[in-house]
């Protein structure tokens, strides 16, 4: 999973998938242009989702759907602005030789819209988060835990806020991008996205989760998901011709 813009960017370029190995180095995985799919329906939505053979010798943990975030698990879990995120991604200026080294930005939610913001591609559905994006963290994961609220009694009877942070944490969505305008356009009512010259306001915008989830359940993953699970049921059928 990635972020589409990405690989909308690199068609027509060979693309691959730089992953790291359980016992070191690293492996290339191919990735081709036509295999990518996207939202079946939100073309504002920017998500991209390869499939690819995992195996054990690969260094990946994946994240169970039933962690992917939305408005009512917000509500049902008391999340929601001010939580704090984080995100994994790769600082290009020091990507690593020998393996991947990724880097772990940190900030907290900022902004849950009621309505669509507008990036690159449109109006779209999407957080926003105080954290400082850069080059390399387009597509990167972007997890939100939550705040606990607990209050105790210090040594002379008097309440005391005790309020940490959970361990239990969630898939917020994937990392767009920062939100960077021209500087002329700062107190503008409309503006312009700037990529190459902006001001990187420190605003980061987040894809759902619930739209990686949708993207996910394209039609066509679908079908690659039950043509490999048929040739794995069928790899586990005793052949009655063997002795």
């Amino acid at each position: 999973v990635t972020a589409k813009h990405v690989v909308v960017a690199l068609r027509g370029r060979p693309i691959g998938c730089l992953v790291n190995n359980r016992g070191g180095g690293v492996t290339l995985l191919s990735a081709s242009s036509d295999a990518w799919c996207f939202h079946p329906s939100d073309t504002t939505a920017d998500v991209a989702v390869i499939p690819f053979d995992l195996t054990s010798d690969l260094d990946i943990v994946s994240v169970a759907t039933e962690h992917f975030i939305n408005l009512d698990v917000m509500a049902h879990e008391k999340m929601g602005i001010g939580d704090e995120v984080f995100a994994l991604g790769l600082f290009t200026h020091a990507a690593g030789h020998k393996r991947n080294m990724p880097i772990v930005r940190h900030g907290n939610l900022a902004m849950v819209p009621e309505e669509q913001i507008q990036v690159d591609a449109g109006f779209a559905d999407a957080y926003l988060i105080e954290a400082r994006s850069i080059g390399g963290m387009s597509g990167s994961p972007v997890f939100i835990r939550k705040t606990v609220s607990l209050k105790g009694l210090d040594k002379f009877n008097r309440e005391v806020d005790l309020s940490g942070v959970s361990s239990d944490f969630r898939l917020l969505g994937v990392l767009h991008g920062h939100w960077d305008i021209q500087e002329s356009e700062i107190n503008k009512p409309t503006f312009t996205h700037d990529r190459q010259h902006g001001v990187n306001l420190g605003i980061a915008v987040v894809v759902p989760a619930h739209k990686i989830l949708e993207t996910i359940n394209h039609p066509d993953l679908i079908a690659v998901r039950e043509r490999t699970e048929e040739a794995m049921r069928s790899a586990m059928i005793p052949n009655p011709d063997r002795t």
